[in-house]
């Protein structure tokens, strides 16, 4: 039997297929034979190089015979930011609780203790001696300054054994402060007669009087306080040689309200002035006497 089919003679060969591609057409097949070549060469996509250099594998749907153009094969390519977002050295992480960072900013700020009524802040201080309030608390600020030097404070001073203390000082604290109810200058060798005086004068309300062993006083200290401060309650003045029953006079007779005296020691005094006193201070509850050679015991 006689093929007679066009090329029947020719060993048949199996078909190929070649990728669509839409800038180059399939070649036709040749009249004579059918022959299958070695190689295909492929177009380049428009994509190749970029999806080479971005490192990607093959691009699904161009060797699988769909259709489609370049903008299919475009809208298939992975976004670019997520990789530059991942290489970004100035990306903050996020925090893992967020509710830290609110807690941090509101936290209450640190306590202030000037924040306290002035009331508060002078009840802690008068806990403080008169060394630690002047040389200490009163150099923190104007503020503590001010408030050392309250009358508050300065209503009851005590000043012994202070060597710095004179008659300037005396007076610029009773400039300052005129509201001295009690002072303490005993030991205290630099104050004379007028400190005392100019004390006296400014200080009419004092009620305690306190001068151990202040061996320069004489009588015009103590006169200048018993004319000038009718409300004394209080005078202690041991060991005073130079004290007299003239002193004792003007207390009896100007200090009415006089409570408690301390006159020991004090060699110049006599019965006359004790009697005067007696006789004057009609409230008097405590006399003390000691190596008073000029006043009797009866």
């Amino acid at each position: 039997m006689v093929c007679k089919r066009k090329g029947a003679g020719l060993p048949a060969c199996p078909p190929c297929k070649q990728p669509r591609c839409g800038a180059a057409a399939p070649p036709e097949p040749e009249a004579a034979a059918c022959q299958c070549p070695s190689e295909q060469q492929l177009c380049p996509l428009p994509c190749a190089s970029g999806r080479a250099a971005g490192g990607g594998g093959p691009l699904p749907g161009v060797l699988s015979g769909e259709g489609g153009g370049v903008g299919e094969l475009a809208a298939e390519l992975p976004p670019q930011e997520k990789e530059e977002e991942g290489n970004d050295p100035d990306r903050q992480e996020p925090l893992e609780n967020p509710s830290e960072c609110c807690r941090e900013s509101l936290q209450p700020p640190p306590p202030d203790i000037n924040q306290l009524p002035p009331s508060i802040l002078l009840k802690i201080f008068s806990n403080l001696s008169l060394n630690e309030r002047c040389l200490s608390a009163s150099l923190v600020c104007k503020y503590w300054h001010d408030l050392c030097l309250d009358f508050h404070f300065w209503k009851q001073l005590d000043l012994s054994n202070r060597q710095q203390v004179t008659d300037e000082l005396l007076e610029k604290i009773a400039s300052r402060s005129q509201n001295i109810s009690e002072i303490n200058i005993s030991d205290c060798r630099n104050v004379s007669d007028t400190g005392v005086c100019v004390l006296a004068f400014k200080c009419p309300g004092l009620l305690r009087y306190t001068a151990y062993r202040c061996k320069q006083l004489s009588d015009t200290s103590i006169i200048a306080v018993a004319s000038q401060c009718p409300l004394l309650q209080k005078v202690h003045v041991g060991n005073q040689d130079r004290l007299t029953d003239e002193g004792l006079k003007q207390l009896g007779s100007k200090c009415k309200e006089l409570k408690d005296v301390h006159f020991g020691q004090c060699y110049k005094i006599s019965d006359e002035g004790m009697i005067i006193i007696a006789k004057g201070c009609l409230k008097l509850q405590r006399i003390y006497m000691q190596e008073n050679k000029l006043v009797s015991t009866c």
